[in-house]
């Protein structure tokens, strides 16, 4: 997030630089192929819509998105450049060996250039009203699009159809979410450099994280709240205690135990069931179709002697944190800090309605394998996630046929493999060009967690 160090120092080649933590909301570990081409489709399609809003023209082909020992990392290089060049916006700048590094050049601009950069400046903050009065309707619309893939009957005209409108309705729907992941990075690394000299890092960290606090109405935080009163529910109840802990899960409406807590679990799914812990990864099952992970969470709850505490943001907070910040820089820290609960519950909405997009997508892909699977081009519907978006699609127009039956089998088994190997590796979460960047401290934003702190 701000402290790293390269052994080497910096590259002498290019110096992109390339992050995981913007993502964490929603990746954590390496992505399968599948789901990798679909987020890297539907990311570089939202990038140009965000500035394409703001204006922040001529608009260059872009890469947003790269994979590195399978994990995906944001382009904060480029995005920066489009700030800087669109409204004189100060790049996210790195502590690296102990010497400033800014993702991109930036000079301050002088006063009839830093009024037109104000200008531009407002843009974004009008483009976040107007992202926010839009995100209902485009929840609606994914959910709407979720349903209907629901019900198809994946003939081929349907596998068709859906294909076609994957990477429009998933841009759409990424748009906010990259716009919030992107601005509260840069007001994190902006808050955490104006404290760094008085309070220096990681413990300005800490001051922040203590300032911001669990921010109210997000939908994380909603989730967090039903699991525990179903914790609490089955707490109460030893039988559903018992049957918690024997993890038998496959049949749970008719298996547990508490006909409430069956209605009331329905009802959380009915709300949830599209979601999944990182559901970036679309090979895995949503809650709709295996709610494990809820009911650990659950007989967690039941089983803990006592709740884990919920930090709110205190007034006493913010003064310590603004306290830090460097004297000529008071006011726009706290107009910095006031931003953040706004764009944090954005981005909780976004993520809502992105889910919705990758759980509809996963059940395209499952739909899309079965001609695959006829012929015996694919031995299980699992191997289709270890096939790129395009590679698929090529699949369904007979472009890839069972001519290519031992190739396709053969790529499928060494991506196996690569995954495999991915899944022990630890990549930094810092690229600079192709070099890895050590931080200092194992830090993520206190950004929407999916089980509410798990």
């Amino acid at each position: 997030m701000y402290d790293y160090t390269l052994p080497g120092g910096l590259p002498s080649g290019s110096r992109t630089a390339w992050s995981q933590l913007p993502l964490r909301p929603l990746v954590h570990g390496p992505l399968t192929p599948f789901s990798y081409s679909v987020l890297a489709e539907i990311a570089g399609r939202a990038w140009y819509l965000y500035f394409d809003r703001l204006g922040f023209d001529p608009m260059p082909r872009a890469r947003v998105l790269r994979q590195y020992a399978g994990q995906a990392y944001l382009n904060l290089t480029l995005s920066a450049q489009r700030d800087v060049e669109g409204a004189a916006v100060e790049p996210v700048t790195l502590r690296v060996n102990g010497q400033p590094f800014p993702v991109t050049h930036w000079e301050k601009p002088g006063f009839l250039a830093g009024v037109r950069a104000g200008f531009a400046q407002n843009k974004i903050a009008a483009l976040n009203k107007s992202l926010t009065a839009e995100q209902t309707a485009l929840t609606q619309q994914a959910q709407a699009w979720y349903a209907k893939t629901l019900e198809m009957r994946w003939v081929q005209a349907e596998v068709l159809q859906i294909m076609e409108e994957i990477e429009v309705i998933g841009s759409r729907a990424f748009l906010p979410f990259f716009a919030t992941c992107h601005q509260l990075d840069l007001a994190y690394n902006q808050l955490i450099r104006w404290t760094a000299e008085r309070t220096p890092f990681p413990a300005n960290f800490a001051l922040l994280e203590a300032a911001i606090g669990q921010s109210t109405g997000l939908l994380e935080t909603d989730l967090a709240a039903a699991l525990m009163h179903l914790g609490d529910r089955a707490r109460a109840n030893p039988t559903v205690v018992e049957w918690l802990e024997a993890a038998e899960y496959t049949n749970w409406p008719n298996t547990l135990p508490d006909p409430t807590f069956v209605t009331e679990l329905a009802t959380l799914l009915h709300r949830y069931g599209h979601r999944a812990v990182a559901e970036g990864e679309i090979r895995t099952p949503r809650w709709r179709d295996d709610p494990t992970a809820l009911l650990q969470r659950i007989a967690a709850v039941a089983q803990a002697e006592q709740r884990p505490r919920s930090e709110s943001a205190t007034a006493e907070g913010r003064e310590r944190l603004l306290a830090s910040v460097e004297s000529q820089r008071g006011k726009e820290a706290q107009s910095v800090l006031e931003k953040i609960p706004a764009l944090r519950l954005l981005q909780s909405q976004a993520l809502h309605a992105l889910a919705y997009i990758l759980a509809g997508t996963r059940q395209w892909a499952f739909g899309a394998a079965r001609d695959a699977l006829a012929d015996q081009r694919l031995t299980v519907p699992d191997d289709l996630f270890f096939f790129e978006l395009e590679e698929i699609k090529q699949m369904m127009t007979g472009e890839w046929n069972v001519s290519d039956r031992a190739e396709i089998q053969r790529t499928c088994v060494k991506r196996r493999a690569d995954f495999a190997e991915w899944q022990t590796a630890t990549p930094a979460e810092l690229l600079i060009g192709e070099s890895e960047a050590t931080a200092s401290a194992k830090l993520s934003p206190n950004t929407p967690n999916t089980l509410g702190g798990s």
